[in-house]
């Protein structure tokens, strides 16, 4: 709503300044024919307008963060190569476990 009115509010002022700074421009002719002074100062303004509420405006920049993608880590056992055995099957091992990736 801001600017909206912003906007509106700028493009009638430069409108107003446009038409009143040309000397032969549009005038007033009272009665059913009213303004003729043609588009262009609406135009302007409203143009002008649009510009400095956009940059006055501008909703805030937006940074994300970079995603890392990490490896799956490896699946280690642990074996008794005495037995033959991994840990489940075997809860004691003489020699001493030997950790294995599968």
């Amino acid at each position: 709503m801001k600017k909206l009115l912003i906007c509106l509010l700028t493009g009638v002022m430069l409108a107003g300044m446009a038409s009143s700074a040309s000397a032969h421009g549009g005038r007033w002719h009272g009665g059913y024919g009213g303004w003729r002074g043609g588009w262009a100062p609406f135009a302007v303004g409203a143009v002008a307008g649009v510009a400095v509420a956009n940059a006055y405006y501008r909703p805030p920049r937006v940074y994300y963060a970079p995603q890392y993608v990490y490896p799956p880590q490896p699946q280690t056992a642990a074996y008794c190569p005495e037995n033959g055995l991994y840990y489940p099957q075997t809860q004691a091992c003489p020699s001493g476990w030997q950790r294995v990736t599968y």
